[in-house]
């Protein structure tokens, strides 16, 4: 079971799959922040682990993981296109993590079993939603 395989199979695609004029540099990931004045839009990225359990009892069953990659997506409060750029970027996303993906990061498969947008709140200068890409994964023990 690999906590940093599942999470670097989650960034990995996020990395490969950035909405329309989002680069890496406009990613705050856990432990590095970016500084976002100036920026139309930015995102930030979590890795929130939900479950670990065995799938049987012997040693020939599998561990299964489940959690939460969340994306938050930011955009100027009040800014001149409101939310639109915000929407979009949040769409590229749900395509690119949409159900029944499959990711793979060195022998660890990810599946994603779904993904979910929540409402929009005021976040100091910004307006930000969140993302939350549901995934599963199973690893032998």
């Amino acid at each position: 079971m690999s906590y940093l395989n599942t999470k670097q199979a989650l960034i990995s695609h996020l990395l490969s799959n950035l909405p329309t004029g989002v680069t890496v540099d406009d990613i705050a990931f856990e432990n590095l922040p970016i500084n976002p004045s100036g920026k139309d839009l930015w995102l930030a990225a979590y890795f929130i682990p939900a479950l670990s359990e065995t799938t049987g009892k012997t040693s020939a069953s599998n561990y299964e993981q489940r959690g939460i990659f969340q994306i938050s997506v930011y955009v100027p409060l009040a800014g001149d296109n409101f939310d639109n750029d915000q929407l979009t970027a949040i769409d590229e996303l749900q395509q690119a993590f949409n159900y029944g993906g499959k990711l793979l990061y060195n022998t660890q498969e990810v599946e994603i079993l779904n993904n979910t947008v929540n409402s929009a709140v005021n976040a100091e200068a910004w307006y930000k939603r969140d993302i939350s890409i549901e995934y599963l994964t199973f690893t032998t023990r």
